[in-house]
């Protein structure tokens, strides 16, 4: 194995290790997981079994192991902009993740700032290389938002399903959500 922490290697371990930080015996999680057996679990946890990243989402959310969660989006590329996940000790103080969060703020509204000014200054047939720092700082604002709500579910009982659920109902009404595959066929029509 190796010892980079994100490697797919490692995974059946830290599913054990998240299993046994939530309290929940082989037994339980086999059930939260698909009603399976304490052997099914077992050869999980010991490798032996291959890992999808529907069976890893389910058992970290059983977990709550939200950052685990990230990880699998990171090691089976679930989309491009996955990344290292976040370290669960800077998301215990709800606090700091959000002096966190104001310093990420302000650092991406400066980088914002440099974004448009490089982009009014684009002209045709002019090359240049992108601004990677300051896009790096607006991507920043990922783990940072991240860090702020994962703190606030182990400090405060934030439920993210229903944070997801409210975000979700007002994006339908603002019109801003993606629309429904019926709705879409109908637009290329």
């Amino acid at each position: 194995m190796s010892n980079n922490p994100y490697n797919m290697d490692n995974l059946p371990i830290i599913l054990k290790t998240e299993r046994k930080r939530a309290r929940l015996s082989q037994y339980q999680i086999g059930k939260i997981i698909g009603n399976r057996d304490q052997s099914y679990v077992s050869n999980i946890e010991n490798g032996i079994f291959p890992l999808t990243p529907e069976l890893c989402i389910k058992w970290f959310e059983a977990c709550e192991a939200y950052e685990h969660i990230d990880l699998v989006h990171y090691l089976f590329k679930l989309h491009p902009t996955a990344s290292a996940p976040i370290d669960p000790a800077l998301n215990e103080s709800a606090s700091s993740a959000v002096i966190n969060m104001i310093h990420q703020l302000e650092e991406a509204l400066q980088a914002t700032k440099h974004l448009a000014r490089w982009l009014a200054n684009d002209r045709p047939g002019r090359t240049g290389e992108l601004p990677m720092n300051d896009i790096k700082q607006i991507f920043d604002l990922i783990p940072a938002n991240k860090t702020l709500i994962y703190s606030l579910v182990r400090n405060y009982g934030l439920k993210m399903p229903e944070l997801a659920d409210r975000w979700t109902r007002k994006a339908l009404m603002d019109q801003v959500a993606m629309s429904k595959q019926e709705e879409r066929q109908a637009m290329l029509v």
